[in-house]
């Protein structure tokens, strides 16, 4: 029997354990001891108002209310408050339009498509005649308690075909029943735009025609004293505008905006 001499082996230093002791330590702390990173908060989702992205068109939202359509002319063509009766301009637009006569824009204002009230004057009345054709641009209700007017029934501002405005006919005096053959002001062809009459030269045969005639009957006279020809060959010219106009079709942009 052989026998093997025991060897012991000396215990490592102090300093060679705590190394060890401390190299475990860090270990374990780097495989999950440690608590988790704090979390990056997520970025804020882009405002609504944040500015668009260049080359793309966002549409702007604002509170404001939209504005009232135009016609192709720069006037107005609906109320100036929605759902108003009777249905007229702003005021601000009637103050200017009133201020002088504005003929073309009297022509575009009675088409077909706009809003606004129209009345008929059931008699003749100062320079109105009866069942002539006007459109409301004001009502003037009665004060209570004030001075009363004629029936009491309040007053209109009306506008004529021929580009006037007639102020202070009381309601009692216009309809909204239309007649059979609605009149109108006499429109005066010399004092529409050249470009207006042109355009309508060139878009109505009727007007064509008419102009034509005029031009042989009257001999370049405008108005004044003028002959029963001439005085029959106008009152054809301007039954042709006002008829050109009632069918809705175009008109040239007017220069002389009120």
């Amino acid at each position: 029997m052989r026998f093997f001499p025991v060897v012991r082996l000396a215990a490592p230093p102090p300093a060679c354990v705590a190394f060890f002791t401390c190299t475990l330590a860090a270990v374990a702390a780097a495989c999950g001891g440690a608590s988790p990173p704090p979390e990056t908060p997520a970025a804020p989702a882009a405002s609504p108002s944040a500015p668009p992205v260049q080359g793309k068109s966002t549409p702007i939202e604002s509170d404001a209310p939209e504005p009232s359509p135009d016609t192709a002319h720069g006037l107005p063509s609906t109320c100036s408050a929605p759902g108003a009766d009777p249905c007229v301009p702003a005021p601000a637009f009637v103050d200017r339009l009133c201020a002088k006569p504005h003929p073309d824009a009297a022509l575009a204002l009675f088409a077909p498509a706009t809003a606004f009230t129209r009345v008929y004057l059931r008699g003749l009345l100062d320079e109105l005649s009866g069942d002539e054709e006007a459109l409301v641009l004001r009502f003037h209700a009665p004060q209570k308690g004030g001075i009363v007017v004629g029936k009491g029934g309040g007053t209109y501002d009306l506008l004529r075909w021929d580009g006037t405005c007639s102020t202070g006919i009381e309601a009692e005096a216009v309809t909204r029943t239309k007649p059979a053959r609605p009149k109108t002001a006499h429109v005066q062809w010399h004092r529409i735009a050249s470009k207006t009459q042109d355009a309508l030269i060139a878009s109505s045969e009727a007007v064509k025609h008419a102009h034509t005639r005029r031009g042989k009957e009257c001999k370049g006279a405008m108005s004044g004293d003028v002959s029963a020809a001439c005085a029959r060959a106008d009152d054809a010219l301007v039954s042709a505008v006002v008829d050109y106009v009632r069918s809705g079709a175009a008109l040239p942009s007017i220069d002389d905006v009120p």
